[in-house]
């Protein structure tokens, strides 16, 4: 070991438990994994048919540690135990391990790949909650961990347990700590965007649909595309009609999304529920491989709520069985006693919500359907008192400053913010992409957003 030569598993294991500085460890250990039979030995055990992982310790001696471990992950038969996975990712030295971010990433994945290999990938959360948790420098950078993270959570179906890496905005990208690809960040507010809706946090689903559709980039990504198609979803629930792309979105997405099925949905919406079930079901493989037809139901359930707020800009009062019979799929039934009933249940509901302002006034006669709604302009907002006014201008401030900070890092990332290619019509799918759309629905192996 004088001279630094690493040519088996022992020299391996010698070099993790010596003083050499943390980066030339780091550097001899890539420099052999490199090798064509480099990962086949890190996978191994030693001659006498000890466990190399015994013998170290994962604190002291990091490195050696994850590139042992994240070489055996990635084998057709991996040999490692859920004891060894979860120490490592719970005692680690941060710092020692950001000098080997693509080993890090190589173990992420190989946690993914032994947990669905033995058809448990719940078992993934806990040593991936903590890897993500100790390795990055702070809870506002992304690191290639992140996506990684929520597709586990996706496929387990613990949508909850990404809840506390969601909270934290991504302000920082630092590629000396992760080996980051432009569609890293892609995929991440992806996913981010399926786990918040399937929670029925639609507002935190919309912004973050919102940044994977609308970050830079000169080609139209798959997934992009993907997160424009339920971002157009999440706005009819949340706002009755979609929004714009911000100017600096690839303006292909929005002629892409024209030409599409989504586009009669979206044209037609709000209209009665037979109506948009109808445009459900004559496309309805189209929407099922995108894994979208359980949030088209959602959005198709919440349409009689929309057609009766759009009444509330043309009338000032109207009875129960007038709106009953304008939102009704058939008119014929409209009026009779249980239609009555609900369009009562949904106004009382709505005026619960605060989705509309209104009062109600009980015929003369006793009959519901003669009921009377009388409708009723919105408060003022919020804001307009003082000190919620306050409070806004300072986390406006405070997230200026985020912005601005986020805006010089990004200026140091010419990969992130352009990609070269030659036909900008073109939807691009890599292998980073691609795991992120089938995870959540191509080829009908998803999860539908099913209640």
């Amino acid at each position: 070991m004088s001279q630094l030569v690493v040519s088996s598993l022992t020299d391996v294991v010698a070099l993790s438990q010596s003083s050499q500085p943390p980066q030339a460890i780091a550097n001899l250990l890539k420099s052999f994994s490199k090798r064509d039979v480099g990962e086949t030995i890190l996978a191994s055990f030693s001659a006498t048919g000890e466990d190399p992982l015994s013998v170290l310790d994962p604190h002291l001696h990091t490195l050696g540690f994850l590139y042992i471990l994240s070489s055996r992950l990635n084998v057709p038969s991996p040999q490692v135990t859920a004891e060894q996975v979860n120490a490592f990712c719970s005692t680690f030295t941060p710092e020692t391990a950001r000098l080997a971010p693509e080993r890090v990433t190589l173990l992420a994945k190989g946690i993914i790949y032994v947990t669905e290999l033995n058809r448990h990938p719940e078992l993934a959360i806990p040593p991936l909650s903590d890897l993500i948790s100790r390795y990055p420098t702070s809870p506002s950078h992304l690191t290639t961990l992140h996506p990684i993270f929520l597709r586990a959570c996706v496929r387990a179906q613990l949508y909850e347990q990404a809840l506390p890496l969601l909270k934290n905005p991504i302000t920082d990208v630092d590629r000396s700590i992760s080996d980051l690809a432009y569609t890293d960040n892609l995929v991440y507010h992806y996913l981010g965007g399926v786990i918040l809706g399937s929670l029925k946090l639609y507002k935190e689903s919309e912004e973050f649909f919102e940044i994977a559709a609308s970050s830079p980039g000169q080609v139209a990504s798959a997934v992009q595309l993907e997160a424009y198609k339920k971002l157009s979803l999440i706005q009819l629930l949340l706002y009755g009609k979609t929004k714009n792309l911000p100017k600096y979105a690839n303006q292909a997405l929005t002629r892409l999304l024209k030409y599409s099925p989504y586009q009669t949905f979206i044209k037609n919406y709000p209209s009665t529920t037979a109506a948009l079930y109808s445009i459900l079901d004559k496309d309805a493989e189209t929407f099922h491989v995108d894994g979208n037809v359980g949030l088209m139901k959602r959005v198709i359930q919440h349409s009689p709520r929309w057609m009766i707020r759009k009444l509330t800009d043309t009338y000032l009062t109207l009875s129960l069985e007038d709106i009953s019979v304008k939102i009704a799929n058939d008119v014929k039934t409209a009026t009779s006693p249980q239609a009555i009933e609900e369009i009562n249940a949904l106004i009382l509901s709505m005026i619960d919500n605060q989705e509309i302002h209104a009062t109600i006034s009980p015929s003369t006669t006793g009959q519901l359907g003669a009921t009377t709604v009388t409708f009723q302009d919105s408060p003022p907002p919020l804001y307009f008192n003082p000190s919620v006014l306050e409070k806004i201008l300072i986390k406006a401030q405070q997230e200026s400053l985020l912005l601005e900070q986020a805006n010089k890092a990004l200026g140091k990332s010419k990969e992130y913010l352009t990609k070269a290619i030659k036909d900008k019509e073109h939807v691009h799918y890599d292998e980073t992409e691609q795991f992120a759309v089938e995870s959540m629905g191509r080829g009908g192996r998803g999860v539908e957003w099913d209640d």
